[in-house]
């Protein structure tokens, strides 16, 4: 039976009132619930309700909304399963939590796309036939898109991207690592600009941001390369040397991943990379310390889609997570690591932006 009951509200300010008529079998007086037990209520969700949550009605989409950074930094990482590429059809993409929930959605118009990486919450769909780049956030549904790529290769295995934004400008960067070059493009211009650079990038490999800059490896003596984008974006290109020399690395497998104020270096090895290796930088003696002898426990997500990251305890040590977890091979005790096949997507990430540091 189809119900409705009038609800009148008096508006103070011009002593007017107000009547709307709404749907008792509908959202009701839900939508009129104090805000902060709504907020307490939400922040008890996981991602997949939460998505359910935001899309009730506008009150409770405002809630979400006006607290979704501070939900999405409480939360695990998720599983992660997209297709490599579908041809003719859209892509299909499943996000499955702790509790084997799932949250399936479509990507419209990508068709005949790759997905090639993921930053700041955003998938990396990569065209081969147009070359083209599109960045799609699963969750604010955002997208952006950027001109088809100036190189000439036609894979996408060797290609690694960041996106960053420019407070100067106010406008997303999408800078690409890509047959032995650096390329950058600006939202919204529609071009590409090489990093000019008399630098050789030939054995350099992943993208990393951390503390405004950028950085890349060099997987011969894990030497870092910064680049600096000023104001005027023009790059400034500085080679961090390290002052030891790492053998026996795997060297296809390299990553660089941060957690608050330190940087990482991993990689994995073993018949089924079943082990990682991991080391912290250290800055004021720039040499590359082995975990056991941090001391910390972090915990790190690798994914064999290239897109991998350190987290704190807090967000993976709770006894009901059911991900399958390892020691760190060089973490004497210290650490852990989260294998996975698909990928892994970082709620606690995908609402924060990679800030670049414009001071230099």
């Amino acid at each position: 039976m189809d119900m409705t009951r009038r609800v009148t509200r008096n508006q103070n300010d011009d002593d007017a009132s107000n009547s709307k008529t709404i749907k008792t079998d509908d959202v009701g007086f839900w939508s009129y619930l104090n805000h902060d037990m709504l907020l307490l209520v939400m922040m008890q969700l996981g991602v997949i309700d939460f998505v359910a949550f935001s899309g009730v009605c506008k009150s409770w989409r405002s809630v979400a909304f006006s607290n979704r950074k501070r939900f999405m930094a409480s939360k695990p990482p998720m599983l992660m399963w997209i297709p490599p590429r579908s041809i003719n059809k859209d892509r299909k993409y499943c996000l499955e939590d702790h509790e084997r929930r799932k949250f399936k959605t479509t990507l419209t118009h990508s068709a005949g796309m790759y997905c090639c990486g993921f930053t700041c919450g955003y998938l990396i769909l990569f065209r081969i036939k147009t070359k083209d780049f599109r960045l799609v956030h699963p969750i604010t549904r955002h997208e952006l898109f950027f001109p088809p790529a100036p190189w000439k290769s036609d894979y996408v295995s060797g290609v690694t991207s960041v996106f960053v934004f420019s407070p100067s400008i106010s406008k997303f960067v999408f800078v690409v690592l890509a047959t032995k070059q650096i390329w950058f493009s600006i939202e919204d211009e529609g071009a590409w600009n090489c990093v000019s650079s008399t630098f050789d990038f030939t054995s350099y490999m992943d993208l990393h941001v951390f503390n405004g800059k950028i950085y890349t490896l060099n997987y011969k003596n894990y030497h870092l390369c910064e680049l600096t984008l000023n104001p005027e974006l023009r790059v400034t290109v500085t080679l961090l040397e390290t002052n030891n020399h790492l053998v026996d690395l795997n060297l296809f497998s390299l990553q660089l991943v941060s957690c608050g104020e330190n940087l990482y270096m991993i990689f994995m090895e073993g018949l089924f990379r079943d082990e990682i290796n991991v080391y912290k930088l250290d800055f004021g003696e720039m040499e590359w310390v082995p975990f056991q002898d941090t001391g910390e426990e972090h915990g790190f997500f690798i994914s064999q889609a290239g897109h991998s990251a350190a987290v704190k305890p807090e967000l993976w040590a709770e006894p009901w997570s059911q991900y399958p977890r390892y020691d760190v091979t060089n973490g004497g005790g210290h650490g852990r690591f989260f294998p996975a096949d698909e990928g892994w997507y970082f709620p606690h990430d995908c609402l924060n932006v990679n800030l670049l540091d414009e001071s230099s």
